[in-house]
């Protein structure tokens, strides 16, 4: 089984990031039939950075890396939409949780649902974003 985690700095001792999209790395970890982890990888988040589309562009690594589960603090609506169209089981794990506890925790059963965030947040009509240009109110 192939898990990929949203990580700060990566590793099993890391915590777990609480963006899916904007995890500054992600730490994939394998683990066999009979629990033991076998490998773990840690891969810098090519989206971390992006303008837009995070969350989709995070998600399709991991349909492209094989995951099985995806564990993150929370989840944008987006990324969930891929994961859940993909078939890949995404949980949700607290920030105190490292990435092996929280790999554990999964196969104990323990982590079951996602916390859903909010719309990412883009560039809006907020000042000089709209059609004034910041000119003039109401």
């Amino acid at each position: 089984m192939r898990f990929i985690i949203a990580t700060r700095k990566g590793g099993l001792d890391d915590f777990v990031s609480q963006s899916f999209g904007r995890a500054p790395t992600f730490t994939i970890v394998d683990v066999d039939e009979n629990r033991n982890i076998t490998n773990v990888q840690v891969v810098q988040n090519s989206s971390y950075s992006a303008p837009r589309g995070a969350g989709i562009q995070a998600a399709q690594f991991c349909i492209d890396e094989g995951a099985d589960v995806v564990i993150a603090g929370q989840f944008g609506p987006n990324s969930s939409q891929v994961l859940q169209a993909a078939g890949i089981r995404f949980v949700s794990a607290p920030p105190t949780m490292t990435v092996e506890q929280a790999v554990h925790a999964y196969l104990r059963g323990e982590l079951t649902q996602p916390i859903l965030g909010a719309e990412g947040r883009g560039m809006g009509r907020g000042m000089g974003r709209g059609m004034r240009r910041g000119r003039g109110g109401w």
